[in-house]
């Protein structure tokens, strides 16, 4: 049977979504009140009845997903839930699962709380909690909710920040506990019973001895009596801080006893915006299956050592938004499954060789919005399979004064780096990324790009350097990056740009130079570049109109992309004039008009052929064409004659037999039954007809009295070469 939806004690779907809409007017609400009844309307105009069960108090919404009758080869389905929270996949198979019972729960004061412990069902599956109140604060056990042995999934959310308390004293079966906006506390800190001793394989450390030491792993702790021995290879040492017993023990009194320390289930973990301060030794001491953890939007400053150690197959951690000042190579020691790592919006202020422990499977480093001013030589050595790494922020300049940053960084396919501060963009910045595909520059000062900058990426494809103060470009600057598809130079302090500049990125599709000061481009610009460019911008630039822009690409420089992934690139553009780049050249009157209404209307230029190759190129199709267009006259004039002299009294025009095509094959071909005794009439009028009719006459009798001459000297032996004539051209 599919899902059934019903509501408690008897009491009918109206009555019941107003009972919930006076809990609470608060607008956060309403978006999943809306939901649910949609939900609900889905369902009960299958069904259409409603079963007044004690097991969903009035506070609550629920959905019982019934199991479903297979054969041993069917696998079971899977229910997809409709409102906003992240959900597993939960359903009954063919041995025997119990039912998947959801419910959502809207409590506006703490007697709800006992309502649901005491009314809702024992197998309910997937529990959210909306804690509506906007004053009273009320404290939620979850020693409460230990009588709910099938409980999967945990969410508990309280509109008002910190005005709902959940303890954790008790353990509960949860696989996924999502906390958002409460206040976590613990009475004792956890009583570990199985505790272990990190070990150097464990956390990723072994000595130089005992390994290749050119293995990615591999790593060193530098005693403090060989800092002199090794002080050239090390650009930054740890400096360990020895402090009083006194003060050891004031600190431990007060950092959190926040542990969910015997939640052995746990696979998710996400605790965002509860005030979290510190964290506890034992945080997730325990905690083998957990994957993701997210401790967003938090007040942590510091993490004590070996803090995730007890998660050690974590593949997800985030701690953005929070407060760190600095993350040290202990901190995030132990972590070898980590995937994604998310540090953005914190307070750290440098990134060094000695920050990070060993990362063998990191696949995306985040850094964004941290006011990092220095970065130090191979700072992510020892993250070398990192695919994706951003780093920079908004309020303090990156600046990068080592030759190689991100050596060893050899897998790297997206690099994004904010507010960079370089005088000069060099081919070492970017040095040992081969594999890099996507680099972005944004914001950030960089006055002049060096020749060969981006050389050692051999595989780049796209390349964004917007709002960089970019003044002058070396005309070599993208030399050896020849797959190049999109180029963004845009928002920069441009005056020109090198002839030849994009010869060699011949699969360029996108170019966009708008927001420079560009008044000109070399003449050759559009002939130059890739055949399969599609859009070109060149808008907001202060152009100084003139002909030589007749040979600018409309198409290309109106082209506006909608989509990028169509399987066809001509599919994902549109033509729009809203993109037409505009004159600024007030002297002249021609201020703020499009260039090519000012080339057409106001220059009136024409495009002008430079090349002689082309020029006697165009000669020979302009004659050729004036051949066909006399040969059709001729041979139009010729069967009309036909037809009001006769064939026997006219006779066949020399031009006529020596023209090739058509036209001689059909003269013959009316030739051949007929002599030709009577010459063709020099003169036919035709009444009543225009000037332009006369002296397209006029004209056309020349032509035939000079065909006629050139039949005459034909029939007398002499060989007359065939001559190409441009005069019939209208």
């Amino acid at each position: 049977m599919p899902a059934v939806l019903y509501n408690g004690r008897g009491r009918s779907f109206k009555a019941k979504t107003m009972t919930l809409l006076q809990f609470s007017r608060d607008k956060l609400i309403v978006p999943a009140v809306v939901v649910f009844v949609a939900l609900v309307h889905g369902t009960t105009g299958a069904h259409d009845r409603s079963f007044a069960l004690l097991d969903c108090p009035p506070e609550c919404l629920c959905d019982r997903n019934q199991p479903e009758v297979f054969h041993s080869n069917v696998t079971s389905k899977t229910l997809q839930t409709q409102d906003g929270f992240s959900s597993a996949e939960f359903g009954a198979g063919s041995d025997g699962e119990p039912a998947s019972f959801n419910a959502l729960c809207m409590v506006g004061q703490g007697a709800g709380f006992e309502k649901i412990e005491d009314l809702l069902s024992l197998d309910t599956t997937v529990l959210r909690i909306i804690y509506t109140s906007q004053t009273e604060q009320y404290q939620l056990n979850a020693s409460n909710l230990v009588r709910f042995v099938h409980l999967r999934e945990l969410h508990v959310k309280s509109l008002q920040a910190q005005l709902l308390r959940f303890s954790l004293d008790a353990e509960l079966p949860v696989e996924q506990v999502y906390l958002e906006s409460l206040e976590l506390i613990r009475t004792e800190p956890p009583t570990v019973l199985d505790r272990t001793i990190p070990s150097l394989a464990g956390l990723g450390l072994q000595s130089l001895e005992s390994g290749n030491e050119n293995e990615a792993n591999t790593y060193q702790v530098v005693d403090t009596q060989e800092e002199d021995i090794v002080a050239d290879t090390l650009t930054e040492t740890f400096e360990l801080e020895i402090v009083p017993y006194e003060v050891y023990k004031r600190d431990l009194a007060s950092t959190s006893n926040i542990s969910f320390y015997g939640w052995s289930n746990l696979t998710a973990l996400s605790i965002h915006d509860c005030q979290l301060e510190t964290l506890h030794p034992d945080f997730l001491y325990g905690l083998e299956r957990l994957h993701r953890l997210s401790l967003q939007h938090n007040n942590l400053k510091v993490l004590p050592s070996f803090a995730f150690y007890g998660a050690p197959n974590l593949r997800m951690l985030s701690l953005a938004r929070n407060r760190l000042l600095e993350v040290s190579f202990y901190s995030l020691a132990g972590l070898l499954e980590l995937q994604v790592l998310d540090l953005s919006e914190n307070s750290i202020s440098k990134v060094s060789e000695l920050t990070f422990p060993p990362f063998p499977k990191l696949a995306k480093l985040d850094l964004r919005q941290n006011p990092i001013e220095y970065v130090f030589d191979s700072s992510f050595a020892i993250a070398n399979m990192t695919r994706s790494l951003f780093i920079g922020s908004d309020s303090v300049g990156l600046q990068i004064g080592t030759p190689k940053p991100f050596q060893g960084l050899a897998k790297m396919e997206l690099l994004e780096i904010r507010n960079l501060q370089v005088p000069v963009l060099n081919q070492y910045l970017f040095r040992g990324l081969q594999a890099l595909r996507t680099l972005r520059l944004l914001q950030g000062n960089i006055s002049f790009v060096e020749y060969d900058s981006f050389a050692e990426m051999k595989n780049l494809t796209d390349l964004q350097a917007s709002h960089c103060s970019i003044r002058v470009l070396s005309m070599d600057a993208f030399f050896g990056v020849k797959r190049l598809r999109s180029i963004d130079l845009s928002h920069n302090l441009l005056t020109e740009l090198p002839i030849g500049l994009f010869d060699e990125q011949l699969d360029l599709l996108e170019l966009y130079l708008q927001g420079n000061r560009l008044t000109q481009l070399p003449n050759d610009f559009f002939r130059r570049l890739a055949p399969g460019v599609q859009i070109v911008r060149l808008i907001d630039n202060p152009w100084q109109c003139s002909c030589s822009m007749v040979h600018w690409r409309q198409a290309a420089t109106n082209r506006l992309k909608v989509s990028s992934t169509s399987d066809s690139p001509l599919a994902s553009y549109v033509y729009s004039n809203k993109l037409t780049p505009r004159c600024n050249d007030s002297a002249n009157g021609i201020l703020n008009r499009g260039v090519y209404y000012v080339i057409r209307k106001n220059l009136q230029c024409t495009k002008e052929i430079t090349n002689t190759k082309e020029a006697h190129k165009a000669l020979l199709r302009i004659s050729e064409m004036n051949r066909q267009k006399q040969q059709a006259l001729l041979l139009k004039r010729y069967s009309s004659n036909v037809r009001r002299f006769g064939p026997a009294h006219v006779t066949i025009s020399a031009a006529l037999v020596q023209q090739p095509g058509l036209a001689a094959s059909s003269v013959s071909q009316h030739h051949t039954n007929h002599k030709a005794s009577v010459d063709l009439p020099t003169v036919y009028q035709r009444p009543h007809q225009s000037l332009l009719y006369q002296r397209k006459q006029q004209r056309l009798q020349q032509k035939l009295h000079k065909s006629q001459r050139y039949a005459t000297v034909a029939a007398s032996g002499v060989v007359v070469p065939q001559r190409i004539s441009n005069e019939i051209e209208y």
